[in-house]
């Protein structure tokens, strides 16, 4: 491995886990203490956290973190068989790291914004752009990520927002029973913008063409090697100076555009590329999640 991939490797691990931490973080500092509800498998836990705190320990606690934790192990072996092991690997640290953070970092007792509807529009934003960055990177911070991505990779117009969506319904069911409806209205309005924040962040679904032109053969390697991805490939001759050159056209995730330019600029810079956005594709085209 050269010392642009590791750069490139240790700068995932980075985004990926500050991700983790911003939507732990968001979530006590600003969520939790307006008593709402996050949805998906952290608001189970929030539930589950409820009823040992009221019914066994008769107090006040926070155990949302380490009951997230027994909740993922589940999923982190569906994690490992479904999903590959590099992202097994990073969602094992990430979720460890997350669940750690939830736990022990101290619920406010007065919320840092104290407009709730300021607070789920915040907050919402800012958990889901940590959310689709740990996404992004090639981790997940368990839950109904996990269901999310491996839906998403056998189902192609699935999406993770959707998962945590359906799954949210009985977190709501539960919060409208025992709270006022605010709290469930304004739960709902938190989650969905997370979750849309998160669908436009984590662009799983988006495909794009590119086609390539380059006097340099290199850029084969390029695209089979670096980007793993497979492309047609024919010569052609340019019109002014009658030079041949080498044509490449793949089909790659937008996420993966950066990395390609970069890749590019280091075998041709002069390479001339084009780009074709939010296309459809059938067949053989691997989701990389």
């Amino acid at each position: 491995m050269d010392t642009f991939s590791k750069t490139e490797n240790i700068m995932k691990w980075v985004k990926a886990l500050f991700g983790a931490s911003l939507y732990a973080l968001v979530l006590n500092l600003i969520i939790y203490p307006l008593h709402l509800y996050s949805g998906n498998l952290t608001g189970i836990a929030q539930m589950v956290s409820d009823f040992i705190g009221e019914l066994v320990l008769h107090k006040d606690v926070n155990l949302t973190g380490s009951i997230l934790y027994v909740i993922n192990i589940p999923l982190l072996f569906l994690a490992y068989k479904k999903l590959g092991k590099k992202f097994f690997v990073l969602t094992v640290c990430i979720v460890t790291f997350q669940s750690m953070l939830l736990q022990f970092v101290p619920v406010l007792k007065e919320p840092l914004i104290d407009d709730p509807l300021t607070a789920c529009v915040i907050g919402g934003i800012l958990t889901g752009y940590g959310v689709g960055l740990t996404l992004r990177n090639g981790g997940s911070g368990g839950g109904t990520d996990i269901l999310g991505l491996y839906f998403a990779k056998k189902y192609p117009e699935f999406s993770v927002g959707k998962v945590q969506n359906l799954i949210s319904a009985v977190v709501f069911l539960y919060c409208l029973v025992r709270y006022n409806i605010e709290i469930v209205i304004y739960s709902i309005i938190y989650l969905l913008i997370t979750s849309f924040v998160i669908d436009r962040v984590h662009t799983q679904n988006i495909k794009t063409s590119v086609l390539i032109f380059s006097k340099k053969k290199e850029v084969r390697d390029c695209i089979l090697n670096d980007m793993k991805r497979g492309a047609t490939c024919w010569k052609g001759e340019g019109c002014y100076n009658q030079t041949e050159t080498f044509i490449y056209m793949t089909i790659i995730s937008k996420y993966e555009i950066q990395k390609l330019r970069d890749c590019l600029h280091r075998v041709d810079p002069s390479a001339f590329v084009i780009l074709n956005d939010d296309i459809n594709v059938d067949g053989n085209f691997i989701k990389r999640l």
